[in-house]
């Protein structure tokens, strides 16, 4: 969606012409970047750089992140609640 102004520019009214306007240059986390892989990935994938925006790195590393701490975050969560009933239990 960063390809279109609309969704990553202020929208403005023009009395002149009666409607709604959007003229700027996207800042730069909404142009597309060369980025070079490391020798790891490019062997892995064929690929020496790829075309990204910005915010989809931040976006991949938070994904990546979640998608793995996700599921020991919920293994640790169960055994909370079972210690807490277990202790409650006891008064």
């Amino acid at each position: 969606m960063s390809g279109w102004l609309y969704f990553v520019c202020p929208v403005e009214f023009n009395n002149d012409s009666n409607r709604f306007q959007v003229d700027c240059e996207p800042s730069e986390l909404f142009q597309l970047q060369d980025y070079t892989l490391p020798s790891v990935l490019e062997s892995f994938t064929g690929w020496t750089t790829v075309h990204l925006y910005p915010f989809q790195i931040h976006s991949i590393a938070l994904s990546s992140f979640a998608s793995v701490m996700g599921p020991f975050g919920a293994f640790f969560a169960s055994g909370l609640q079972e210690n807490l009933q277990d202790q409650s239990r006891d008064f």
